[in-house]
């Protein structure tokens, strides 16, 4: 028994971690499957997932039931299959962000063997803290794309920090930056690029020259494979349908436009609830130990680590476009692994370490929150009835040679995009209004001339009347919206 020991007592951390980590997990997948949808984006994910099918062609995603290039595949292939195979569509599309969420827990415990490679007892309090993240598990337990961004790029990091001291995990790094770009976007690129930039800035106090990770032939052979790769997705898109109509959405516009700097409005207060989301506790702590990390241990590569931090501060900061909090998921594992040195950081009170650990998941909330705190739409619906209640009726009224028009003005009666064209479009393309202008919208949709049918609010449809000719309405299950029908549209104005 004796010989045994020292083993079992090696592996005791990465048994522990492990138990946890399912068992925290666990408790989020009951009831998974029941209830609807409520978030907005969530639609998305329901339109491009069953779009597979509806329109026959599995190598390309539709958003409206034209090619789009918003989003790559990854996720909406993985719902669309389980759809095949007879799981449920609320199921499908929620069982692949539960899945990465579990991902994205192993990968936080492979950061934390990078980052603080003295300890694996490290990986326990780090994996703990993550799961202590409400914002986490609501994204988790949702439609959503985040939780696969979060595992890519967790991966993405503990490839790029491993690699800079070990040139050999390069081809780690490529592998996660061609997955990453399937499931959202080639983040770990831009996290490559924050830290290179942050290496150069902090050469003087480095062990080895900057250039030294240029010069290294391992790198540069993982760059020239995995950039082509990760950008193939849009490039097949726009090869395919080059002689078709123009792709909906584009890398330029989901990435470069949207954190392309500028002077921002965002003041103090606006950009810590972006950055803490609620959650002072935990991300404090976090950025606070990604700044002393690599003067605790004495490694000045890890200032790679914080130079991300930093900068995607002020990116977030300093965008141009809209971002939302839900993108500090991304760097939040390895905050939480941050943390976790910060408090690991006295040798001899290791074991305390732990414990305040422990005791910062207890005040930050616990890891097991009930049902009514990581709901995003299991029990709520946004108009009194959920979507499908209202767009299933109007697909069936909808006639093959009209028009579909819905008006999305009114932000609190309109349907998510997403919804209509999975419940009512009919496998069709159809206008979507987000202004009253009737004419400028049908122009760019491709109308000539001929029947409409739609929903709007009754305000709307107020505004819309003069310009609809043959104007008739029918109420629908909710108060203030209407279904509607015109034999034509007045001409445009000169």
């Amino acid at each position: 028994m004796t010989g045994t020991s020292p083993n079992w007592l090696r592996l005791l951390p990465y048994f522990a971690t492990a138990l946890v980590m399912v068992l925290v997990w666990s408790w989020y997948l009951t009831d998974l499957g029941v209830g609807n949808i409520y978030h907005y984006d969530e639609f998305y994910t329901y339109d491009r997932s069953t779009g597979f099918a509806r329109n026959g062609d599995w190598l390309a995603v539709y958003s409206n039931n034209e090619p789009s290039l918003k989003k790559p595949p990854m996720q909406y292939w993985m719902s669309a299959l389980l759809m095949e195979f007879g799981v449920s569509d609320i199921l499908a599309l929620r069982l692949p962000s539960m899945i990465f969420a579990l991902g994205a827990l192993m990968a936080t415990a492979v950061l934390a063997r990078v980052m603080i490679p003295d300890s694996p007892w490290a990986m326990l309090p780090s994996v703990l803290l993550v799961a202590t993240s409400l914002q986490f598990w609501q994204h988790a337990t949702s439609a959503m794309l985040d939780t696969g961004a979060v595992f890519f790029s967790t991966l993405g990091i503990a490839a790029l920090l491993a690699a800079l001291e070990k040139p050999k995990y390069w081809p780690y790094f490529g592998a996660t930056l061609v997955l990453a770009a399937l499931q959202k976007s080639p983040t770990p690129l831009a996290f490559l690029a924050l830290a290179l930039l942050t290496l150069k800035l902090t050469n003087r106090w480095q062990t080895e020259p900057f250039s030294e990770i240029w010069q290294n032939r391992t790198f540069r052979r993982t760059l020239k494979i995995a950039i082509p790769l990760a950008f193939a997705w849009p490039i097949l898109q726009e090869l395919r349908f080059l002689f078709g109509d123009s792709l909906d959405g584009n890398i330029k516009g989901e990435m470069l436009d949207r954190f392309r700097p500028s002077l921002s409005d965002r003041g103090f207060g606006k950009l810590y609830d972006l950055i803490i989301a609620g959650e002072p506790w935990l991300r404090l702590l976090g950025f606070v130990g990604i700044c002393a990390l690599p003067f605790l241990q004495k490694r000045p590569r890890l200032l790679a680590a914080t130079g991300i931090a930093a900068f995607f501060v002020i990116m977030m900061w300093a965008a141009a476009g809209k971002v939302y909090a839900r993108y500090t998921l991304l760097i939040l594992p390895m905050l939480m692994v941050a943390a976790t040195g910060l408090l690991f950081s006295v040798k001899r009170l290791r074991w305390a370490g732990m414990v305040a650990a422990l005791g910062l998941v207890f005040v930050a909330g616990g890891l097991f929150y009930d049902r009514d705190a990581t709901d995003l739409g299991k029990g709520r619906v946004r108009l009194g009835v959920p979507e499908a209640e209202i767009l299933t009726p109007l697909g069936a009224m909808l006639q093959p040679d009209e028009t579909l028009l819905l008006c999305a003005y009114d932000r609190k009666l309109r349907v998510p995009p997403g919804a209509a064209s999975v419940f009512a479009s009919n496998g069709r393309r159809f206008a979507y209004l987000r202004r009253l202008e009737l004419h400028k919208y049908l122009d760019r949709f491709g109308y000539t001339t001929g029947p409409l049918r739609g929903l709007c609010s009754e305000g709307e449809l107020s505004e819309l009347a003069p310009d609809l000719i043959g104007l008739e309405t029918q109420p629908t299950a909710v108060d203030g919206l209407v279904y509607w029908s015109a034999t034509g549209v007045t001409p445009a104005p000169e």
